[in-house]
C-alpha cells in the first residue's frame, strides 16, 4: 500500500463536505451492499490468476469484514440505546434473523456437496469444528457474527453500566481469539474481531468523537494515513523487531484492522452511501455473502483461468449470486411472516 496513494486519496476526501448522518440506517445499508461485492471480488481473487485486476482484493477481505463487524457492534448498541427492553427476547429476535437464512443456505450447500460426491455424516460435522471449516464456503463470518451477538447479549444483559459491558464484550473477544488460536483455526477467523468492540465504543461516545473529528479532520486524516501505511506492513515491522510469536502477529493484525476501520470512518463522514441501488443490494447483502461461494465453486469447474475466461467467470458469478440472493431473500421473507 503506497503512502503517496494514501495521501492522494486523503486529499480528495478532505475536499468533500462533512456528512453528519454518516452512520444512518440508509447509509450503512448502502455501504453493506457495496462491501458485499467487495467480499465477492476478494474471493474471486483467490481463483483468478490472470492479470492484476483482482490482486488488491486479495488482502482487502480482512478490511471489509472489519467494517462489517464495526457496523454490527454499532447497530446493536444503537438499538439497545433507543429501544426500551431491547434485551428482552434479544436472542430469539436477533438470532432467528440470522439463523433462518443461515440454515436454509447451509441446506443448499449440503445438497451441492452431496451431488459432488461428498459424504455428509457425523464425522463431516465434527471435522468442521475441529479444523475450523464451514458448510457454507467462506462462511466463517456468519459463525462469528452469531458468536458476537451472544457476547453482546451476555455483556449488556447483566450489566447496567455500558462501559463495563463494552469491557466485558472486549474481554470475551480476547478469550475467543485465544481459543481459536489454540484450536489452530485459520488466521482469518480472528484477525478482524476487535472492530466489533470499536463499534460499541464509537456509539457510546459518538457525539464527542464526531465533534473532535470535525474540528481536527485533516490532522486525523494525515495521522491515520501514516498509521495505516505502517500497520498494513505489520508482518515486515515485526520481523525487523525479531518478533515472531503468533500472539504478537494476531494482536498486530487486529490493530491493523482497527486502524483501517478508523481510517474508513473518515471516508464515511464524507461519503453518503444511501444510493437506492446500494440500499437494494444492502438489503440482500447477507444472502449475497453466503451464496456467492457456491457460484464461485460451481462455475470454477468450467473455466480455466485466462484473460477472456476470467471476464465471463466473474460476470456469471456476480449475476447468478445476485439472482439467487434475491430469490432466497424473497422466499425467506415470506416464510418469516409466519414465525412469531
Amino acid at each position: 500500500m503506497d503512502i503517496v496513494v494514501l495521501f492522494f486519496i486523503a486529499l480528495l476526501i478532505y475536499l468533500l463536505p462533512i456528512n453528519d448522518d454518516y452512520l444512518s440506517v440508509q447509509s450503512t445499508t448502502g455501504l453493506k451492499g457495496l462491501l458485499a461485492f467487495g467480499i465477492i471480488f476478494h474471493h474471486l481473487s483467490q481463483w483468478i490468476t490472470s492479470g492484476t485486476e483482482f490482486s488488491h482484493f486479495s488482502y482487502m477481505g480482512t478490511y471489509i469484514v472489519s467494517i462489517f463487524f464495526f457496523l454490527s457492534g454499532y447497530g446493536l448498541y444503537f438499538q439497545n440505546e433507543k429501544k426500551k427492553n431491547y434485551m428482552d427476547g434479544f436472542l430469539y429476535k436477533r438470532l432467528t434473523k440470522i439463523l433462518i437464512p443461515f440454515l436454509f443456505i447451509s441446506f443448499i450447500y449440503l445438497v451441492y456437496r452431496v451431488l459432488n460426491g461428498q459424504i455428509i455424516n457425523v464425522t463431516f460435522f465434527l471435522d468442521l469444528f475441529q479444523y475450523g471449516s464451514t458448510v457454507i464456503f467462506n462462511g466463517w463470518f456468519v459463525n462469528i457474527i452469531i458468536l458476537m451477538y451472544l457476547f453482546f447479549y451476555v455483556s449488556f444483559k447483566f450489566s447496567k453500566n455500558t462501559l463495563v459491558s463494552i469491557l466485558i464484550n472486549t474481554l470475551l473477544i480476547f478469550v475467543y481469539i485465544i481459543v481459536a488460536m489454540k484450536l489452530k483455526y485459520g488466521f482469518w477467523w480472528y484477525n478482524s474481531s476487535f472492530p466489533f468492540a470499536l463499534g460499541l465504543l464509537w456509539r457510546k461516545y459518538q457525539e464527542k468523537i464526531d465533534e473532535l473529528i470535525n474540528n481536527h479532520y485533516f490532522v486525523f486524516l494525515v495521522i491515520l494515513s501514516i498509521l495505516l501505511f505502517i500497520s498494513h506492513q505489520y508482518d515486515y515491522v515485526l520481523s525487523k523487531l525479531h518478533i515472531f510469536d503468533s500472539y504478537s502477529y494476531t494482536l498486530a493484525a487486529n490493530l491493523d484492522n482497527v486502524i483501517f476501520t478508523l481510517y474508513f470512518l473518515l471516508f464515511m463522514k464524507k461519503i453518503d452511501f444511501s444510493n437506492r441501488y446500494l440500499i437494494f443490494f444492502g438489503g440482500i447483502s447477507f444472502e449475497l455473502y453466503m451464496i456467492h461461494g457456491l457460484l464461485i465453486s460451481f462455475f470454477g469447474k468450467f473455466f480455466v483461468s485466462s484473460k477472456v475466461n476470467d471476464v465471463f467467470y466473474t460476470m456469471l458469478v456476480i449475476v447468478f449470486s445476485v439472482l439467487l440472493a434475491i430469490l432466497i431473500h424473497k422466499f425467506l421473507k415470506h416464510i418469516q411472516r409466519f414465525i412469531p
